[in-house]
């Protein structure tokens, strides 16, 4: 029965462009059943330009809501069902900051678009607009990662926004 109901379950197409990409820090929460379905679709490119910057003192990759600014973002395009999204939207804090919204993902040369949903960042500092725009984002040495269990500063997600680093010198 629970196999029955898992199958009726609608699927969504979701875009995913940061730590949750195959190989990332957060992947595993895709991977993990227990989170729902999660079944990989194909790789995509935003159909516009996107400022993906990343920011906090966490190293987390945000796709900011201005389109037109910044870059095609190449990600990757995953079924998942409603469980799934739900546990996504309680890690990607939706609504109190990000949002879940669909937009067209371009899926290849001659292929065309697929409507997808996606989390944006709609209310940012606007010194996020001052940082690097990236293509696309891998997890590395110069801004790794802070997996959400690991942070030891226990800010609201708004204040972390707004939080400033200083360079080393």
């Amino acid at each position: 029965m629970c196999n029955l109901r898992k199958a009726a379950s609608a699927l969504h197409k979701l875009f995913v462009y940061g730590g949750l990409k195959y190989g990332q820090p957060s992947h595993s929460i895709l991977a993990n059943d227990a989170n729902g379905l999660a079944k990989f679709w194909c790789r995509a490119t935003t159909t516009e330009k996107y400022p993906l910057v990343i920011a906090t003192r966490y190293n987390i990759p945000f796709l900011l809501n201005k389109p037109g600014l910044g870059y095609y973002v190449t990600g990757e395009i995953y079924e998942v069902d409603d469980k799934m999204l739900k546990s996504l939207d309680n890690l990607e804090d939706c609504q109190d900051i990000y949002v879940r919204e669909m937009r067209d993902m371009n899926i290849g040369v001659g292929e065309g678009t697929v409507p997808c949903y996606v989390y944006l960042l709609n209310k940012y500092p606007e010194k996020l607009l001052n940082l690097p725009f990236l293509s696309s984002y891998e997890n590395g040495p110069a801004h790794p990662y802070v997996m959400r269990n690991k942070r030891h500063h226990k800010h609201p997600p708004n204040e972390d926004l707004s939080y400033n680093t200083t360079a080393a010198a």
